[in-house]
Order: structure tokens, then C-alpha cells, then sequence
């Protein structure tokens, strides 16, 4: 349809509409103004300002709820009132001339005018929320919903209130986990029939077991390779998660031992320096306790030496051993000395050590940085793999490969994310969900020769996307 169309419908729409809202509150206000002296007990004065009070409310609801659409915080309540108000306008409409029962033409003729200008303001609302995008009516569960599945509803109603979330999210929620059930279900009468996921009778039972969910054949018989690709999804991150996991617990253990052989090294400093002090302690007391022997003795030596010379004539030789007291004070002087500079040498040797502690703590933290440097590549590598084994799945995805070449891909990607561990052919089997471990061999060659052919960087069933 062209524009021009487009732009005339629209405004042949806004004219009648405003034609129409123009005869419908001409009408309404005087219906309205008549029942409310006659029926309702109004006075002359004051019928008319209530024939205007629910004409305006009507309109004043519904204008609200369209700017609240558009400011992006729908509120139904609006809508509700605006409708309950359309109702009470009809009905007081329809009585504006007796009762109701007795005159179903009357009613129906003044009530027609209020619903048809209601409709039109909703036509007009959709038009807005269709044009503007806007999200007013995305999280509101549609009416229709509660009459044909009441029970599934309520289940989705329930968890839009508990969990704040709206209709489309819930919706999509319990969708995927319907469809997983079914999954489950159906695979566990596959294993009581004695039926490989595979094949042809298997898969002839998918469309009708899924109809209910709203998935067309083509999407009922892709389901299988969704949930392998699904289930290789979940397995793959789950063993990240078990490497990083793995990868914070030697992290943790490894600050551990840092700070214990930080607590040793302080300790051994600490150690040092008490040895240190209590060797230069205990050297001041030898030194002190020598030097006061040695004056004891020279004092005793000269005393007796004196009264030696006072008795006889040997003064010489007292004198002579009065100067070998003094030699021996000097001794004792030259002991405390030594003690002196034995000291000096342990503190030079308590500095030592901390220089070398020291340089073991520089050693270990250019070890530490290596090795986190030699994480990060093996991280970036394996980020790298991973982003091209999910091109290479958004590829085969675009591409319409065959049942068997996603197997075969399957299995490449599973050999892929092994690297050196060996990878059985029950592993295989159970992967791409067939029994025969001959089968799963086969797909294991293929898969191999695919390897070597360059996958996932190329593949020669996926046409490239830059062509």
C-alpha cells in the first residue's frame, strides 16, 4: 500500500472518529443531563456538570493511559476504569428514559454512541502502540489466554507476580521448560520402545508430541540437534567453570603460602635479632666479670706483694707481680673490646640475611608474575578456541547441513575441546545420541578428516558469509 493511501485512510479514520466522538458526547451530555434531574436526583443546576464529569472521565482515562504507554509505564488500571466508566455511561444512558427492560430499543440506541466512541479510541491506541513500538500491551496477558488455557495461565500470572517479571519473559519460560519436559518424556519412551533418537520412526513421533507447544514440523525434528548443541553448551561451561574454579582455589592456596613464608621470614628476623642481642649481652657480662677478676686479683697480688716486701726484701719481685695484674686488667680490657666489635659483627650479620630475605620476596613475586602471565595466555587461547567453535556452530546453523553432517561436527568439537585426553567411542555414541559404537567410529573418522581439512577455521559443507 502507498503512502499517500496510507496518510488518506488515516485521516478519513481521525475525521469520522472526531465526528463521531462529537455526536456521541452531544447526545450523551443531554441523556446524561436528563437522567440525572429525573432518575438520579440531581438538581437543574448540577445535572450537567455530572453528564460532563463522566464524559471527561471516560476521556481522561483513556488519554492518561496513552501517555503513560508512551512514557514506557503502561498501568491497566486506566483501561479497567475507562471501560467501567463507558459501562456506567451506558447504562446511564440507557435509563435516561425509563427502565431498561421495559424499553431494550431506547437503551440500546442511546448506549451506542459511548462504545462506538470507546472503540475507536482503542483502534486508535493500537495504532500508536504499533507505529511508536511502544511496550504498553507486551506484558499484559491477553484475555483470550485465560479462556482457552486457565490452568497454564494462572501457573504464568503466578510467576509474573512473584519473580517481577512481564508476560513476555514469563511466557517464554515456561514455554522452554514444557518443551524440555516433552523432551524428557519423549526420550524416556524411546528407551522403553527400544528406539534410537535417530532414526526415522523415532523422529516421526516428534511433530505430534511437540504440536502442542506450537513448534512446526521443521522445528519439532531440529529439536535434537538444539538440545545436543544444548547439552555441548552446558558441558562446556560447566568444565570452565570447574577450571576457573580449580583456578581460584590455587590462587587462594597459593596467597596462603605467601603469607606463611612471610610469617616465617619475619620470624627468623626476629629470631636473629634476639641471638644477636644476647650474644653482645652476654659478651658485656663476660668482659665485665673478667675485668673485675683481674682488678681483684691484681688488688690481692699488690696487697700481698706489699706485705711480702714490708716483711722481707723481696719488693722487686712484688712489684713485679703488681705489673703482671696490671698486664692482666689490659687483657681483660682487650676482652671486653673484642666483645665490643662481636657485637657489631652480628648486627652486620642480622642486616645480611634481611637483604636476602628481601631478595627472595623480589624472586617470588617475579615468579608469581610470570606464572599469571602464563595463565592469561592460556586463558586468551582458550576464549579464542571457544569463539571460533561458536562461529563455526552459528555457521552450520545458517548452513542446511544433514542430520549426520551435525553429527560429524558434533564429534569434532568434542574431540576439539578434549585436546590430549582420549576420547571414547561410548562417549561419542552418547553424545550424538546413537547406539552402535561402529557408528560412533565412523563419525570419529569423519570428524578427524574434517580436523585435518582446517575446521572450525574452514568448512566445506558451510558456505562462507562474506560471499
Amino acid at each position: 500500500m502507498s503512502r499517500k493511501v496510507k496518510i488518506g485512510l488515516g485521516l478519513a479514520a481521525i475525521v469520522g472518529g472526531t465526528v463521531m466522538g462529537a455526536i456521541g458526547f452531544y447526545l450523551s451530555f443531554g441523556n446524561l443531563s436528563q437522567a440525572g434531574h429525573t432518575v438520579f436526583g440531581f438538581s437543574v443546576a448540577d445535572a450537567p456538570y455530572f453528564a460532563v464529569g463522566v464524559d471527561v472521565a471516560i476521556v481522561t482515562c483513556l488519554v492518561l493511559d496513552l501517555f503513560m504507554a508512551c512514557i514506557r509505564t503502561s498501568w491497566p488500571l486506566l483501561r479497567f476504569l475507562a471501560h467501567g466508566m463507558t459501562a456506567a455511561s451506558i447504562y446511564f444512558n440507557a435509563a435516561a428514559h425509563g427502565a431498561i427492560t421495559e424499553n431494550w430499543d431506547k437503551a440500546a440506541s442511546h448506549g451506542l454512541m459511548p462504545v462506538l466512541f470507546v472503540i475507536g479510541v482503542e483502534a486508535g491506541r493500537r495504532i500508536l502502540v504499533h507505529q511508536a513500538a511502544l511496550p504498553a500491551d507486551h506484558d499484559v496477558i491477553p484475555g483470550h489466554r485465560w479462556v482457552l488455557a486457565t490452568g497454564q495461565t494462572w501457573r504464568i500470572f503466578r510467576e509474573m507476580k512473584l519473580w517481577d517479571v512481564g508476560y513476555s519473559v514469563a511466557m517464554s519460560r515456561q514455554r522452554e521448560r514444557a518443551i524440555f519436559n516433552a523432551w524428557n518424556e519423549y526420550k524416556a519412551e524411546l528407551a522403553a520402545d527400544k528406539l534410537a533418537e535417530g532414526s526415522e520412526e523415532a523422529l516421526a513421533r516428534l511433530p505430534k508430541k511437540l504440536r502442542p507447544f506450537g513448534l512446526t514440523v521443521d522445528e519439532a525434528l531440529a529439536l535434537p540437534d538444539r538440545m545436543a548443541r544444548e547439552e555441548l553448551r552446558r558441558k562446556q561451561e560447566s568444565e570452565k567453570r570447574a577450571r576457573q574454579l580449580e583456578l581460584d582455589r590455587e590462587r587462594a592456596e597459593h596467597q596462603a603460602e605467601k603469607e606463611r613464608l612471610a610469617h616465617r621470614k619475619e620470624m627468623a628476623a626476629l629470631k636473629a635479632d634476639l641471638t644477636a642481642t644476647e650474644g653482645v649481652a652476654g659478651a658485656q657480662a663476660r668482659g665485665a666479670v673478667a675485668e673485675a677478676e683481674a682488678r681483684a686479683e691484681a688488688q690481692a697480688r699488690a696487697a700481698s706483694s706489699l706485705s711480702e716486701a714490708m716483711e722481707s726484701r723481696e719488693a722487686a719481685e712484688a712489684k713485679q707481680r703488681a705489673a703482671e695484674a696490671e698486664a692482666k686488667a689490659a687483657e681483660a680490657e682487650a676482652r671486653a673490646a673484642e666483645a665490643d666489635a662481636a657485637k657489631m659483627t652480628a648486627l652486620a650479620t642480622t642486616e645480611t640475611e634481611k637483604a636476602k630475605a628481601l631478595d627472595a620476596i623480589h624472586r617470588a613475586a617475579e615468579a608469581e608474575a610470570k606464572a599469571a602471565e602464563a595463565q592469561q595466555r592460556a586463558a586468551e587461547a582458550r576464549e579464542a578456541t571457544a569463539q571460533i567453535l561458536r562461529r563455526a556452530v552459528e555457521a552450520e546453523d545458517f548452513a542446511e547441513l544433514t542430520q549426520r553432517q551435525r553429527r560429524v561436527r558434533i564429534v569434532a568439537r568434542m574431540l576439539l575441546a578434549a585436546g590430549d585426553r582420549e576420547v571414547t567411542n561410548q562417549e561419542i555414541a552418547d553424545a550424538i545420541g546413537v547406539k552402535s559404537p561402529g557408528t560412533a567410529s565412523e563419525h570419529r573418522t569423519e570428524a578427524v578428516a574434517l580436523i585435518k581439512g582446517g575446521y572450525p577455521e574452514y568448512d566445506p559443507d558451510v558456505p562462507s558469509r562474506e560471499a
